[in-house]
């Protein structure tokens, strides 16, 4: 019978997998977006506020998700699981979350699906850590 805190680590996982999934789906759409559409995802694309130094901000999100991920994976093995820097990415991304939700909803006034289900990974994903650590 798995105890709670294996339960929080797979849902840690799982919302890890769905936000990669999400941001690997925009990371495709910066690379590819060419016109001025009006779909909310391409005009999120083609915003000033989707990058930092030239570089999309998905990108960022990629490699996080990712850094996660190996750091779950390592767990499998029963190597020390870093919290410290778990928390401190997920403190992080949850920032940027509450940042770019309100240039989203706020500056732009854009509903975009696709970042809505990364804000939502994250969310899930900061739930999870803290019932990890809780219980």
């Amino acid at each position: 019978m798995f105890d709670s805190a294996i339960i929080s680590l797979i849902a840690l996982g799982g919302a890890t997998v769905f936000g990669l999934q999400g941001t690997l789906s925009l990371a495709v759409r910066h690379h590819m977006v060419r016109d001025h559409t009006l779909s909310a995802c391409n005009r999120i694309a083609l915003s000033k506020e989707a990058y930092i130094a030239n570089i999309p901000v998905v990108y960022g999100a990629v490699i996080f998700y990712g850094l996660v991920l190996t750091q779950l994976l390592r767990g499998i093995n029963h190597i020390e699981m870093q919290l410290f820097w778990l928390n401190s990415a997920m403190f992080a991304a949850l920032l940027v979350t509450c940042y770019y939700a309100y240039i989203m909803f706020f500056r732009l006034g854009i509903f975009c699906m696709g970042c809505l289900r990364i804000y939502l990974a994250n969310f899930m994903m900061a739930a999870a850590l803290l019932s990890y650590q809780l219980f």
